[in-house]
């Protein structure tokens, strides 16, 4: 990547949304990650927060997928799948996170995110489900007559 211009990395990264900003920092985070790390990506989760455009939860990605090393990445989809299936009262993903680690064994945390993702694609949208529609939420709240509001994030 850090052999490629602005212009050549802002039209693969423009698809994704927010693609200037993002450009700049791949760009940037590619020179620490040459300059810095001899061209390995850290696994330290800490180290990799430090990296341009990368937040907690891409930190907590990578660690994850690429080290496989666990880890529960939580954005606000899973955040609020689990408000919806009564694993966390969370108001926020930070919070969430930390009820989900407590809910489930270290040893499943990478293979569960990865789940609650697919699933929520399916079967539980951000958006459409409220809890009515999907068999999750039908059998954690079987008495539910109306949507589900979420707590927001």
């Amino acid at each position: 990547m850090i052999k490629l211009s602005y212009e050549e990395v802002y039209s693969i990264i423009k698809p994704c949304g927010l693609g200037p900003k993002k450009s700049r920092a791949i760009l940037e985070l590619s020179s620490i990650l040459v300059d810095q790390f001899n061209s390995t990506v850290p696994s330290d989760i800490s180290l990799l927060e430090k990296l341009p455009g990368v937040g907690h939860k891409t930190a907590s990605v990578v660690v994850s997928q690429a080290f496989n090393i666990p880890s529960f990445p939580v954005d606000t989809h899973i955040h609020r799948l689990a408000q919806r299936w009564g694993l966390t009262s969370g108001k926020n993903v930070k919070q969430t996170e930390k009820d989900l680690k407590n809910s489930f064994d270290k040893k499943h945390w990478n293979k569960l995110h990865l789940q609650i993702i697919f699933w929520g694609r399916e079967f539980c949208t951000a958006r459409s489900c409220w809890g009515l529609e999907c068999k999750i939420c039908k059998a954690c709240n079987p008495g539910r007559k109306r949507k589900f509001i979420h707590k927001k994030p």
